[in-house]
């Protein structure tokens, strides 16, 4: 899934937010037992699985509380609680600063019904999506227009807490709603994680399949196509993507190693083909989560350190940040607050090459949010 690095620490200590949800303790405890430390920018409880950067003073960030969804909004000097509400955000992406979507679902451990509410420049609303028949939830989007955005995630028996995945899951909104989208090839077992879209011709999906190997596909304007990707090792998935051009696309994710460590994976669209990319994978164990571009040759993913080592007590989990400047992916000093043991970036947004946005979570208790300034991460 989206965003938690596939790691083992995601069902030990998750946390949801739907009508009637608690914080376990192994959460509360290790929350407790961060030490307290002045943050760069305003924290809040819970976590940020997703940010969309619409200007230096326009930036949209989603995710949960420990009992509520959560919206939080950066004005360009802070950053301030807009939503607390029902369900729960795994994506936000924007196509103007009166065209924002926040997308989830409605429970995190119980049977889950996607979930979508949308910015219209002065209020958020809700807005009804349809659901396969099973249940299911969103875990990205993406928008081009007022009348073209998609979201992706997955038909399955419950919320990320608790379910498993059925089918892959993709709708569209044309203006006025949402609809279910038709795969030419069922996948079973598989998900959709992110989503990234141009245009409404030009359109990319990831995620995995129910046999743990990479999943594409793309839209043409007319149909999604699973396209051909290559895999590494066992079980590799995909967890976001990034469209530049019609033949500069950029996926990544993790693959896990025959010891059973996590390893950056990163995937290159030439306009014919995917090929694997070399990535920096620091320890020996590592994934990548998210990926942005604010221009051709300068990409950035992000995600975690020590992801099926790190617990309370233990190896710590710690950011990951790369960057791709043409040549060669190369790792990035990135933040780590005062943690008992996890800090993680989950998503990344570009306004440019010097205003980019990362937001996560600390020990999975409060908000991360780490920004970039052209020179360095803080």
């Amino acid at each position: 899934m989206k965003k938690r690095a596939l790691s083992c620490l995601v069902s030990m200590f998750a946390l949801g937010a739907g009508t009637t949800l608690a914080v376990p303790a192994t959460t509360a405890t290790a929350a407790a037992a961060r030490p307290a430390s002045p943050a760069a920018y305003t924290t809040f409880p819970g976590r940020l699985y997703s940010v969309a950067a619409i200007s230096a003073r326009d930036v949209w960030a989603a995710g949960l509380t420990p009992n509520s969804s959560l919206i939080v909004h950066w004005n360009g000097s802070a950053w301030s609680q807009s939503v607390a509400g029902a369900g729960y955000f795994e994506g936000v992406a924007a196509s103007s600063a009166r065209d924002v979507w926040a997308v989830g679902g409605t429970n995190w451990f119980s049977p889950s019904q996607t979930f979508a509410e949308h910015w219209n420049g002065s209020s958020w609303s809700h807005v009804a999506t349809p659901n396969p028949a099973v249940g299911g939830y969103f875990a990205d989007v993406a928008a081009t227009s007022a009348s073209n955005a998609w979201a992706v995630g997955l038909a399955a028996s419950g919320g990320p807490g608790s379910g498993s995945a059925v089918a892959p899951l993709i709708e569209h909104w044309n203006g006025k709603h949402w609809t279910i989208q038709n795969l030419q090839r069922a996948v079973p077992g598989g998900q959709l994680a992110g989503v990234a879209a141009t245009s409404p011709s030009n359109a990319w999906a990831v995620g995995s399949t129910g046999a743990r190997q990479t999943l594409i596909e793309h839209w043409n304007g007319k149909t999604w196509t699973r396209v051909p990707s290559p895999n590494v090792d066992t079980g590799s998935s995909l967890q976001s993507v990034t469209v530049i051009s019609s033949d500069n696309v950029w996926a990544v994710g993790s693959y896990f190693a025959p010891d059973g460590t996590q390893h950056t994976l990163t995937l290159y669209w030439n306009g014919l083909h995917w090929t694997v990319v070399p990535s920096q994978t620091p320890g020996g164990d590592a994934a990548l989560v998210s990926v942005a571009a604010s221009w051709t040759h300068n990409v950035w993913a992000v995600g975690i350190r020590n992801p099926t080592r790190c617990s309370n007590g233990g190896p710590q989990c710690k950011t990951l940040v790369e960057h791709w400047d043409g040549s060669r992916w190369t790792l990035v000093a990135s933040p780590n607050p005062p943690s008992a043991y996890l800090n993680e970036i989950w998503s990344i947004s570009a306004v440019s090459r010097s205003d980019i946005w990362g937001v996560g979570t600390t020990d999975y208790g409060s908000t991360l949010i780490v920004h970039w300034n052209g020179s360095s991460w803080s």
